[in-house]
């Protein structure tokens, strides 16, 4: 049995490297781009049933500011996936202060100069985070098959 498993692996086409890591950016774009209609457009159908008009800006606010550092993210990734191991976990674990911190700096800006709703502000920010989040881990999975990791 083994054998014949043996010659069927040998004859198998196998996807390269690079062919890997274009699926692995091509599927970052799609359902980040999916996410973001889901997002957005299923939010403005939900939030304009059950909210304020001042919920609705902080919501869209909170849900701005992590698409953008989920963008940045994406671009600091495809940068750093392809350097060295140290290289890579640095810049993966500052990335995350550095977002994490920045994403707490722009609240609190939102919060006490420009007076956003906090709840709103906080859902926002809550499902857009956590919704990019899993995408982006299974993009780095996905890329990571490159390495033969």
């Amino acid at each position: 049995m083994s054998a014949i498993i043996q010659a069927i692996q040998l004859v198998r086409p196998r996807a390269s490297q690079s062919t890997i890591s274009r699926e692995a950016t091509k599927f970052f774009v799609i359902w980040f781009g999916m996410l973001s209609v889901a997002l957005y457009g299923g939010g403005t159908l939900v939030m304009n049933l059950f909210s304020t008009e001042a919920f609705r800006t902080a919501c869209y606010v909170g849900m701005g500011l992590c698409t953008v550092t989920s963008v940045a993210s994406f671009f600091l990734t495809e940068w750093a996936i392809d350097q060295p191991n140290d290289i890579f976990f640095g810049v993966a674990i500052s990335s995350i202060f550095v977002r994490i911190f920045g994403l707490v700096l722009a609240f609190a800006m939102c919060q006490f100069l420009f007076k956003i709703n906090p709840i709103g502000l906080v859902t926002g920010m809550f499902a857009s985070y956590f919704s990019y989040l899993v995408v982006e881990i299974i993009y780095i999975h996905k890329k990571s098959l490159t390495r033969g990791e």
